[in-house]
């Protein structure tokens, strides 16, 4: 958004010399007008003619109340046509409030077309432990608990720690995948997929497997040192499936977790208590993969936004069975944008969580580096792409 232009337009006279300085500067005559002649080859629209009788059946999109918890909303499956091939799943949900009522809009490319998002969905089985804990012992604290191996008393790894380096990867306690194995051992593969087919409302995705590493722990408890007490120990472990998930049930999940002091209760995930999301917001905000800053920087708006909030979750694999490097991210995002102020308007709230998926195929097996650069970068353009319209209301305006 342009502020300067806008303002130099609203002096007419200085607008109408401009577009006679250019009539002159071109050579115009009465038989070639710099306007009336321009042609379309010039019109930076000209490729959206294909499309314009499908956006005349276009209704803007309005705000609703956040869905009920397990309700998919309504995804506009248009809205994201800008974002390069290369993303070949995404989903992004806006909010702002209306009324004191948090509203959304959600956006999305293949949104429901489950694929394998690597990384991102670590979070899912440390959700699902955090809900049970707080179920079971809503006046524990988070901070007093350790993973413990019951046969090896020496094992011990404070929980908010292991939650950190799943998502912070700096192996304090243990590695990244052997501890979101370990959180999947609280509960039955099957339990745990119905569960979290219950918060999306999606009930064609498949969370059964693990991340390639056996768990930390094999049969892990959960123990308060405060109270001396074994919280939650191991269930019997069961075959592995595979992890395949949305990008919209990453987004929603992620939302939950953003947006979950700002949502009725029917909404919210259940048992879950905001002193215990805070450990989690916590750890999020630690993830390596830093695309939303690397937009904010290259948009200019970093030292200007304030109350930034930045939660992520990176994934990154490559597939030998599809000849594909493929990357994925998952965030939440929300700062106060100053800049409307600059046109006399009241700076704005903006807040969104996306999941973006890119794919590109590999020429090379036995190097995947050429690809993985290229893809890297697609990924920071994309997301960058995506904050230039959240900033200048682009979306919202679809």
């Amino acid at each position: 958004m342009n502020n300067y232009h806008l303002e130099e337009a609203k002096n007419r006279k200085q607008v109408f010399d401009k577009f006679l300085q250019i009539e002159k500067k071109i050579g115009a005559n009465a038989d070639k007008l710099a306007f009336l002649d321009r042609g379309i080859e010039q019109s930076k629209y000209k490729n959206s003619i294909p499309n314009y009788p499908q956006t005349l059946k276009r209704k803007p999109l309005q705000y609703t109340s956040y869905p009920v918890f397990g309700k998919i909303p309504y995804i506009d499956e248009q809205g994201l046509d800008f974002l390069h091939p290369q993303i070949e799943e995404a989903c992004i949900s806006l909010g702002k409030f209306e009324a004191g009522e948090l509203k959304t809009i959600w956006l999305g490319r293949n949104p429901l077309k489950t694929a394998q998002f690597w990384s991102s969905t670590k979070m899912i089985p440390v959700v699902n432990t955090l809900s049970k804990i707080d179920q079971l012992f809503p006046q524990g604290d988070i901070k007093n608990l350790e993973l413990k191996d019951p046969k090896n008393t020496t094992v011990k790894y404070p929980l908010d720690l292991a939650i950190q380096d799943i998502v912070s990867y700096q192996e304090k306690v243990a590695t990244s995948n052997s501890l979101a194995a370990l959180f999947k051992r609280f509960e039955t593969r099957s339990n745990l997929e119905a569960w979290f087919q219950k918060v999306t409302g999606n009930s064609t995705l498949k969370f059964q497997g693990d991340y390639g590493e056996p768990p930390a722990i094999q049969n892990p408890i959960i123990f308060d040192r405060t109270t001396q007490n074994t919280l939650i120990k191991a269930v019997t472990d069961t075959p592995k499936g595979d992890n395949f998930v949305s990008a919209y049930d990453l987004t929603r999940l992620i939302s939950l977790i953003g947006w979950h002091a700002y949502l009725p209760g029917e909404c919210q995930l259940p048992n879950l208590q905001q002193k215990t999301l805070n450990h989690l917001i916590l750890a999020m905000g630690q993830d390596p993969a830093r695309y939303v800053d690397v937009a904010l920087e290259t948009l200019g708006i970093q030292e200007v936004i304030t109350a930034p909030v930045i939660l992520s979750k990176m994934g990154y694999g490559s597939s030998e069975t599809r000849q594909t490097v493929e990357a994925c991210y998952m965030a939440f995002v929300q700062f106060i944008d100053p800049l409307p102020k600059e046109g006399g308007k009241s700076a704005e709230f903006r807040t969104l969580a996306l999941t973006l998926r890119g794919v590109i195929p590999v020429a090379n097996f036995n190097d995947c580096t050429p690809e993985a650069l290229q893809l890297d970068a697609r990924m920071a353009a994309e997301v960058t792409e995506i904050m230039r319209r959240v900033i200048t209301e682009e979306l919202d305006a679809l």
